[in-house]
């Protein structure tokens, strides 16, 4: 492949990653998703002292966007699968494992250990309904 070619792809794709920007409603949806679930995450902690929810605050904030790009992540995979088509300089194809896929397995464990973290912050006297709730909430797909 020549080099003009090469750089018409090239803009061709930077151009197409520019267009998968959130739209300003794809972006308040999102935000609500994530309200949502920072608010269903903090009942967990309602009965702790305050001291305790402001160290877990950022924690809650941070598992919120995680699910939610988790979810998103998701039905991506779901629709299109795990791995995606490449090309390489010298015009070769092949398959490799999907950007979307590789952010799935990674943020999911971060993700796990973020709710492993977040429980310790518990009392011990409500950790175990609170991890329950938790684990419930997480295994419910947060719809």
């Amino acid at each position: 492949m020549d080099i003009d070619k090469e750089k018409i792809i090239s803009e061709a794709m930077l151009d197409e990653n520019k267009e998968h920007k959130l739209t300003e409603t794809e972006l308040k949806e999102k935000r609500k998703k994530i309200k949502k679930i920072t608010n269903e995450l903090k009942k967990i902690f309602c009965n702790s002292d305050k001291n305790t929810l402001k160290l877990v605050e950022n924690i809650i904030q941070e598992l919120a966007f995680m699910s939610v790009t988790l979810e998103e992540n998701r039905k991506y995979i779901e629709e299109h699968g795990v791995k995606e088509i490449y090309m390489n300089g010298k015009g070769q194809f092949g398959y490799k494992e999907s950007v979307e896929s590789k952010n799935y397995n990674a943020m999911i464990k971060n993700y796990t250990n973020l709710t492993k973290e977040i429980i310790n912050f518990l009392p011990k006297s409500e950790k175990k309904d609170a991890g329950e709730d938790l684990l419930k909430f997480i295994a419910g797909g947060n719809k």
